[in-house]
């Protein structure tokens, strides 16, 4: 058996290398490190709708209250045209969306990305870090509207065909009221 001691002073560093050894096996993060995020999934997104193909809506997307500011948000559509941007206000992602020239009428699907790489960490005494948190998806619906010119879409008669047959009805209602006032003369006389 062997009787091994550690010179004196020397105990302390031996400790403190062992310390350090054991952070490096087990892989402790220094300030930039990835978390979780405190409320994931979780955020408000608004689609103003409906436009017709051609037309612009109203996008707006903000983190819920509690996670970190996000660093960029992505949106996609297929019915909005591609590089769809929006910007931060410093209380929400506002922006505009222009649909698609050749998109049927309809109710599409818009997805909201919001990225957190190099945002601020939102822990307890990690206010002066920055963290890299998931992705949040955000999914809203974007409903096109049919053109004016769009003659095959629904089948309905349209602008044009309305006025006409409201105005047939009411020469038709006043020529009914017209005929019913000489019968009633008639017959009083």
């Amino acid at each position: 058996m062997s009787n091994f001691t550690w010179p004196p002073g020397r105990a302390g560093v031996a400790s403190l290398t062992a310390s350090a050894a054991f952070a490096l096996v087990i892989g402790v993060s220094g300030p930039a490190h990835a978390e979780r995020l405190p409320f994931p999934g979780r955020g408000y997104a608004s689609v103003g709708s409906p436009a017709a193909p051609g037309g612009l809506v109203d996008l707006t997307v903000k983190e819920r209250p509690g996670n970190p500011r996000p660093t960029a948000v992505e949106v996609s559509s297929p019915a909005l045209n591609d590089g769809t941007a929006v910007g931060d206000t410093g209380t929400a992602w506002v922006g505009a969306g222009r649909i698609k020239k050749g998109v049927r009428p309809g109710t599409y699907p818009v997805t909201f990305t919001l990225r957190h790489k190099d945002a601020d960490c939102v822990g307890e005494g990690e206010e002066d870090y920055t963290c890299d948190y998931p992705a949040i998806v955000l999914r809203k619906k974007v409903t096109v509207a049919g053109s004016e010119g769009d003659r095959d879409g629904d089948g309905g008669s349209g602008f044009g065909r309305g006025v006409a047959v409201g105005a047939g009805s009411a020469v038709a209602a006043g020529g009914l009221f017209g005929a019913a006032v000489v019968w009633r003369r008639r017959r009083r006389a």
